[in-house]
């Protein structure tokens, strides 16, 4: 279509109909979500007395959105695809370098902090080829959506976006007669040994324990995920926060808080991480040199069955606590702790919230929750992430999970923890 500026001598000006980029409604959807998960969060996450050293949500939120949509919009310059190897083994080789350091019984500061300096100047990069990688996996599984109001288009919904630093801690409380997460409250990431300490002791009371635990990523926008880990752990991570990204749009996201909700999500995102990850790798080969691929160097330990240790000493605490037997099951937690710590498996402290909080992840030894051997039948059964994903993501409770197994000729009941 053409017209004429009216009453003047000018050239015919083309009107065009409106096609918006999709980045920039995917940008304008993206900040939606972003305020949505913060709310959410900050319901969940209680404030008062530790208000001097909780993390701000909001603060980060405010910090990196411009960022986020800049980098959305595609104003950012993207990584030449013939050097994405090369940042990617030297960002992770840096980070090897730092972790070993780390290790040594007495750390050369101005050595690590010269070279995370260097391996800043990465950073970015890595976070956008990372970003990608995990695009490409989830978009090869088939999980681009309808735009509202644009039904005949498909993009992935939520855009994969990662932040490369160090995530809050998390204080964690549990009662003492119950292994049971009442309430977390995110903290600075900077807080000292002594500093933990005194939170911990401050919160703990004749009726409630806590722990402060470090966590690998948080599903903010973008999402916090862990700088100091490995290639294939910063892949998994990107690619589990994604899938809390995603699920925050069906039932399953919108029970995140609830215990069986909260257990749910965790599996399930775990579960998804390891197919996401499977798939980048497949679509992108990279292998790295494990003394170069952002672990640390190995621990030497002598402990021949941790999972299985560590799996019956939650089931023996579970026991003790049915009973009623609160000092025994601490007793216990205490003496099994000192037992790893002399095999070369040093644990801070095990208590109560510390089964809570790992319990959570239903695929991990220190879980007693059958939801998680649930969880990896049914992807046992499909095998398939969209799949997968399609009927996981509309469950709230472990009876909901229990038909979906049915669905698929499984019967819940034969299913046990081991």
């Amino acid at each position: 279509m053409r017209a004429q500026l009216s009453g003047l001598d000018a050239a015919p000006v083309e009107l065009r109909p409106w096609r918006p980029p999709l980045m920039a409604l995917s940008t304008v959807a993206a900040a939606t979500l972003t305020l949505a998960l913060t709310v959410a969060l900050s319901l969940f996450l209680s404030r008062g007395a530790l208000a001097a050293h909780e993390y701000s949500l909001w603060r980060w939120e405010t910090a990196h959105l411009p960022s986020t949509v800049f980098s959305l919009l595609g104003a950012q310059a993207q990584v030449v695809e013939a050097r994405e190897t090369e940042y990617l083994t030297t960002y992770f080789e840096l980070t090897s370098t730092i972790r070993g350091e780390l290790q040594e019984e007495a750390p050369d500061q101005a050595l690590v902090e010269a070279l995370a300096n260097v391996r800043a100047l990465y950073e970015n990069d890595v976070e956008r080829i990372v970003e990608g990688y995990v695009t490409d996996a989830v978009v090869e599984a088939g999980l681009k959506r309808p735009l509202p109001l644009f039904g005949g288009v498909r993009v992935l919904w939520p855009p994969v976006d990662i932040e490369l630093t160090s995530p809050p801690l998390l204080l964690v409380r549990s009662p003492r007669n119950e292994i049971r997460r009442a309430g977390d409250t995110l903290l600075k990431s900077d807080l000292s040994v002594g500093e933990i300490e005194r939170i911990e002791a401050q919160t703990d009371d004749e009726n409630t324990v806590s722990l402060v635990v470090s966590i690998g990523g948080l599903a903010a926008y973008p999402a916090i995920v862990l700088e100091d880990r490995s290639y294939g752990s910063v892949l998994r991570l990107a690619a589990h926060e994604w899938v809390h990204h995603y699920l925050a749009f069906f039932p399953l996201g919108e029970a995140w808080g609830s215990r069986e909700g909260t257990t749910l999500n965790e599996t399930v995102a775990h579960v998804a991480e390891r197919e996401i990850a499977r798939i980048a790798r497949e679509l992108h080969p990279l292998e790295l040199d494990p003394a170069v691929d952002g672990r640390a160097p190995p621990r030497e330990h002598t402990l021949p069955d941790y999972r299985g240790e560590m799996r019956q000493l939650r089931l023996d605490v579970d026991a003790l606590l049915e009973e009623g037997r609160v000092a025994e099951a601490e007793a216990l937690m205490e003496a099994q702790r000192q037992h790893m710590a002399s095999h070369g498996i040093f644990i801070r402290k095990i208590n109560q919230a510390y089964f809570a909080f790992y319990g959570s992840y239903a695929s991990l030894p220190q879980s007693s929750d059958p939801i998680g051997p649930k969880v990896e039948r049914v992807w046992e059964e499909t095998g398939d992430l969209l799949l997968f994903l399609s009927l996981v993501r509309e469950v709230q409770t472990e009876g909901e999970l229990d038909r979906v197994l049915v669905r698929l000729g499984v019967d819940p009941a034969t299913i046990t923890v081991e």
